[in-house]
C-alpha cells in the first residue's frame, strides 16, 4: 500500500511514533503536492533575487493569465469587465494591471458562487467572515496545499524550523475528541482550547516526557492563555516546554503586544506573526521587523490602494483558478506604506484585523487597541483578559476575566481618563470567544 493511500484511509488512526517517521519526508518528495511544494520554493528563492525588472514580469505574466482565463471561464469576470469598460486585451504591461477594475465581498457576493467560480475537478469550498464579519464563500483548488506549505514553511523557518518538528498547536477546531490529539498530516499535537487547561496539562506532561516539542502555533490570545496558566499554576509544564521550545509562531489574530510579550518572557522564546486571510490573495509576514509585514510577491500581487483618505489592501491570488480573486480589497486598513516601483514592500495593519473601535458620546472612534494596550492599567496585574461590548454610542460595559478582584475594584485599576464613555464593569469566568475560539476585544 502506498504511503498516500495509507494516510487517506487512516489518518486519525496513526500514532505519534509512526507519524514522525512519516514527517521525515521531504516535502518536495510527497504525494501530491511535492512538485508544487518544490516550484514554489524555488520561486520563493529567486523572487528575493530578482530585478524590478524582472520582478514586475513576474508578477505581470501570472496577472495577465488569471485575467484571461478569468473572463472566458468565470461568469462574474466576464460581466463585470464587460459593464465596467475592461477586456484582458488592454493588458500590455505592468503598468496596465492598474486598469483592471477593483473588486470586493460585496460585488462577488451578488452573484451566486458558481457563477464567480470555474469548474475545476477536485475543488473544495471554505466559508469566511473575515474581519468585516460578512459571509463569504469560495472554492479552492485541491493543489493548494503545496502553495501554502511552501510560503509557510519560510515564515516559519526564520526561526530554524524544520518540517520534521513537531509543534503544539492552540486553534479554534471543535471536532478533537481528547484535549491533546494528534494529527500526523501536519505533524502536531492540537489542543482543545475550551478544555480546563488542568486536564490539558496533564497530558502534555506525559507528551513531553517522551518527546521534543520544539513550537507553538495558534491563536496569540490562546497561547497567552496557555502561558499565564503555565506562569502561575504549573511551573513544571513551563519548564518542560522551556527546555527544547525554539520560537512561537502567531496565526490567524493580532498579535497585540502585551500578549506577544507575556509569551516571549514565559517561555523565552521569539515569536513571529504574519498577515494571511481564508481568501489566500494576500500572505505578509514579518520578515525584518515586528509588526511590519513583508508580502510574498509569488503568493499573489499585494496592493495598497487609498479610497478617500485611508489605504486598503488589495489583493490578487496567482494559484486559484477555482474561484479566481483579482484585485479583490480586503477592506483591512494598512498605514505605514512602503512601496517602489509599482511594488508593495511593506505595511503595517490599523483597522480591520487590529482596529476594533467604540464610539463616544460625540460620535468618535474609540481605537480599543489604543483604550486597552495604549495605557497603563494596573489591572492587567490582577485580569487576564480585557473585552469590551458597546451598549449604545457613549456607553460601554468591561468585561475582565479574574479570580481576585471584584468590579468595583476593577474600575479603580482601570485609566479611564479623558473618556467621554459611561463605563460598565463585568466580571467573567471565562473570555468571550468567537464560534471559532478567537478572543477578539470587541464583544459583537
Amino acid at each position: 500500500m502506498s504511503i498516500a493511500i495509507f494516510l487517506k484511509n487512516n489518518l486519525k488512526n496513526i500514532p505519534p511514533n509512526l507519524g514522525e517517521i512519516i514527517n521525515r519526508i521531504p516535502y518536495s518528495k510527497r504525494p501530491g503536492i511535492g512538485n508544487v511544494y518544490k516550484l514554489r520554493k524555488k520561486e520563493i528563492h529567486d523572487f528575493e533575487l530578482f530585478s524590478v525588472e524582472q520582478k514586475n514580469d513576474f508578477i505581470f505574466k501570472r496577472m495577465k493569465n488569471l485575467v484571461d482565463y478569468a473572463y472566458e471561464e468565470v461568469v462574474f469576470y466576464n460581466e463585470y469587465y464587460n459593464q465596467k469598460g475592461f477586456h484582458p486585451d488592454h493588458l500590455k504591461t505592468f503598468e496596465d494591471i492598474q486598469r483592471i477594475p477593483i473588486v470586493d465581498k460585496g460585488t462577488l457576493n451578488s452573484y451566486d458562487i458558481e457563477k464567480r467560480s470555474a469548474k475545476i475537478k477536485g475543488r473544495y469550498i471554505v466559508n469566511t467572515g473575515g474581519s468585516s464579519g460578512t459571509p463569504f464563500s469560495l472554492y479552492i483548488q485541491p493543489d493548494s496545499m503545496g502553495h501554502e506549505w511552501a510560503h509557510m514553511h519560510h515564515i516559519w523557518e526564520k526561526l530554524n524550523f524544520k518540517a520534521s518538528d513537531l509543534k503544539i498547536v492552540f486553534g479554534g477546531r471543535s471536532d478533537l475528541k481528547k484535549v491533546v490529539e494528534y494529527d500526523v498530516v501536519r505533524n502536531h499535537f492540537a489542543i482543545d482550547i475550551y478544555a480546563d487547561y488542568k486536564l490539558v496539562a496533564e497530558e502534555l506532561k506525559k507528551i513531553l516526557k517522551k518527546r521534543k516539542i520544539k513550537y507553538l502555533h495558534g491563536y496569540p490570545t490562546s497561547i497567552y492563555d496557555f502561558a499565564v496558566f503555565c506562569k502561575k499554576e504549573d511551573y513544571e509544564l513551563q519548564q518542560l516546554l522551556s527546555a527544547n521550545l525554539k520560537g512561537v509562531f502567531l496565526g490567524s489574530e493580532y498579535p497585540h503586544e502585551h500578549y506577544r510579550n507575556v509569551i516571549e518572557n514565559v517561555f523565552n522564546v521569539k515569536t513571529i506573526s504574519w498577515y494571511g486571510h481564508t481568501e489566500r490573495a494576500v500572505l505578509a509576514y514579518e520578515k525584518t521587523e515586528k509588526f511590519t509585514y513583508e508580502p510574498f510577491g509569488t503568493y499573489g500581487f499585494t496592493e495598497a490602494l487609498k479610497f478617500k483618505d485611508e489605504y486598503h489592501l488589495v489583493g490578487t491570488s496567482f494559484y486559484n483558478f477555482a474561484t479566481p480573486l483579482i484585485r479583490y480589497n480586503t477592506n483591512d486598513i494598512i498605514a505605514d506604506v512602503k512601496a517602489s516601483n509599482g511594488i508593495l514592500k511593506s505595511f503595517k495593519v490599523t483597522k480591520g484585523r487590529e482596529g476594533e473601535f467604540v464610539i463616544d458620546k460625540n460620535n468618535k472612534n474609540i481605537n480599543l487597541t489604543g483604550l486597552i494596550f495604549g495605557r497603563h492599567h494596573e489591572i492587567f496585574n490582577h485580569s487576564k483578559f480585557i473585552q469590551v461590548k458597546q451598549v449604545k454610542a457613549g456607553e460601554i460595559e468591561l468585561h475582565f476575566v479574574s479570580d481576585s478582584i471584584s468590579e468595583e475594584e476593577a474600575r479603580n485599576l482601570f485609566d479611564l481618563r479623558n473618556l467621554d464613555l459611561d463605563v460598565a464593569f463585568v466580571k467573567r469566568s471565562e473570555p468571550f470567544r468567537t464560534p471559532s475560539g478567537k478572543v477578539n476585544l470587541l464583544i459583537k
